[in-house]
């Protein structure tokens, strides 16, 4: 009795395609039905709709983004998916934490909901820890009970970072009941392991926690590996922690290891690229192109507990890259849940919400004795120094010193318009010898109040304003006042426009910030993590000066 042909609707012939489970690329025809790949090789009893012949090009499962904040790219989800899928990214593990930071419940319904109109599959991990910490003053608190009904939710893939870990070893109730709601909903947990060692990384698996981004060193990946944990290789805009962690992966470990890029600026994401830059990366610096391509599909989400995504094999989602060349990461096109993509003309929905009520407080910063704790930055790094210097005075106050490269950083509260206002000292930010200039933000993970750096109090409190005056944004003010700003309406966190605008716009302010600055990282980001006291070493919020290695505040003056 002879076979009735099944019409599918795509056939791809004449591809070399990655078999992610053999780490081969092998010459083979795919057939995709729906979403889905139906089957792979000769089939007789097949015929599509439409055939497109790779004439030789590679192909591989498109990208996975295992850990990352949409915010930290300053664009709306839907305009993230539309960058982030010119560059094979098709999935993306979001943990939407800076804006439910900033608008709680509100933020987080807002994200979801932009998501599920983005070009992209975007999987959003609740936030976990809003506030970080206890006792910051961010704009929301999300608890337990506030979480628990997201995870009905199609697009919500998990609990995201846990990062208060004295709330976590000390038991908290309302960690261990978001912990044990994501369990009873059958969802992922991630971990934030920064600074901690084997006891600590224990006390994570105990919860069941099991994937971790922020190893440093190539023999701290391993200790991660060792206790049970996925280990993410982060290629973020200022954490660049690839080459560092490369030498731990091997092929005995691989299928432990993924990508990923925490926080990425549209400007890298535009001029370098997300997790393609990661593979491209890898490879450059000696990684097999099959096992760099596998850990950037099928062992992200393999480490997100899902088995039908991220390989080119039947029953799997047909998410695909078209590659002109396997080292380069050059892409010819993209197909997604089983659709060639081509421009995606959705727009942004408006944020319907005020993200601005602050006040400017004091500025002075009395240093009697002339010796000061100091945050040094790590130039691409989200961790700091903690420095003890002899600093500049004047009638007992610091003074900025580009000589030194020591200038004043501070930090506002914006939500309640609370009289907080933490005063320090940062040496990194490379102000001109002999200028005057500041910045400004209103993105400083992960409370997201106010923050600048600069050499002049009015010059800091002109940047602030000028950020205020629009709703959120980032600016630069030169030692004229003259003032570059770029608006991010959406919660002070994330533009309105389309990324080719926010890449033009942010592409103006690094180059007033180059005006006077010799820095040559990203200021902004850089300046956003100086925020963030649940990071090594020395920090500094609303409240002033935090030493991680104590998890207290402590006095600038020494």
């Amino acid at each position: 009795m002879p076979i009735q042909p099944i019409t599918v609707d795509h056939c791809i012939t004449n591809a070399q395609v990655l078999d992610v489970f053999n780490l081969t690329f092998k010459p083979t025809t795919l057939w995709i039905l729906a979403d889905k790949i139906y089957a792979v090789g000769d089939q007789p009893n097949l015929v599509a709709h439409d055939t497109f012949d790779a004439n030789g090009r590679t192909i591989v499962p498109g990208f996975i983004d295992a850990h990352m904040h949409i915010e930290s790219s300053l664009l709306n989800p839907v305009e993230f998916g539309k960058l982030a899928l010119k560059r094979g990214i098709t999935t993306i593990f979001a943990d939407p934490h800076e804006i439910a930071n900033v608008q709680g419940t509100d933020g987080l319904d807002y994200f979801l909901n932009e998501g599920l109109k983005s070009p992209i599959d975007i999987q959003f991990m609740l936030p976990s820890s809003v506030p970080a910490v206890s006792f910051e003053h961010a704009g929301a608190k999300l608890t337990a009970k506030d979480l628990k009904p997201y995870y009905q939710r199609a697009n919500v893939g998990g609990l995201a970072e846990v990062m208060d870990f004295p709330a976590l070893a000390n038991a908290d109730s309302d960690m261990l009941a978001k912990i044990a709601d994501a369990h009873a909903a059958g969802k992922q947990i991630d971990g934030h392991t920064a600074g901690l060692q084997t006891p600590q990384l224990n006390i994570y698996r105990h919860y069941g926690i099991t994937t971790d981004h922020e190893a440093r060193t190539a023999q701290e990946a391993l200790e991660r590996i060792a206790a049970g944990f996925y280990v993410y290789l982060r290629e973020g805009t200022v954490e660049r922690d690839l080459e560092r962690l490369l030498p731990a992966v091997t092929p005995d470990n691989y299928h432990r290891f993924a990508f990923c890029t925490d926080d990425k600026t549209v400007v890298d994401m535009f001029n370098e690229g997300g997790v393609d830059f990661n593979i491209q990366k890898a490879i450059a610096l000696g990684m097999y192109p099959a096992m760099a391509y596998t850990l950037a599909s099928f062992n992200g989400a393999q480490s997100h507990a899902i088995n039908d995504l991220g390989a080119l094999a039947p029953g799997f989602k047909a998410d695909l890259v078209v590659l002109e060349d396997v080292e380069t990461v050059a892409i010819n096109r993209v197909m997604k849940a089983g659709a060639w993509q081509a421009d995606n003309p959705t727009a942004p929905t408006p944020w319907p919400y005020t993200s601005m009520n602050y006040t400017i407080g004091d500025l002075n910063l009395p240093i009697a004795t002339g010796r000061a704790r100091v945050i040094g930055v790590i130039p691409d790094h989200i961790d700091t120094e903690s420095l003890v210097l002899n600093v500049p005075t004047e009638n007992g106050f610091f003074i900025a010193d580009t000589q030194q490269d020591l200038a004043k950083i501070v930090v506002v509260e914006r939500h309640n318009n609370l009289p907080n206002t933490g005063v320090g000292i940062v040496k990194g930010f490379q102000f001109k010898a002999g200028q005057h200039g500041a910045i400004a933000s209103s993105v400083a993970h992960d409370s997201h109040n106010l923050i600048a750096t600069g050499t002049d109090d009015s010059l800091i409190t002109k940047a602030i304003e000028a950020i205020g005056a629009v709703g959120g944004g980032l600016a630069v003010v030169n030692g004229a006042g003259e003032v570059t700003c770029l608006p991010l309406p959406i919660g002070g966190l994330v533009s309105n426009e389309n990324y080719q605008t926010v890449w033009a716009e942010y592409h103006a302010l690094l180059a007033a910030f180059s005006e006077i600055s010799t820095a040559e990282y990203d200021p902004f980001i850089t300046l956003s993590f100086l925020a963030l006291p649940v990071i090594p070493s020395l920090k500094i919020t609303d409240q002033g000066l935090f030493d991680f290695e104590s998890f207290s505040f402590v006095s600038c003056e020494i």
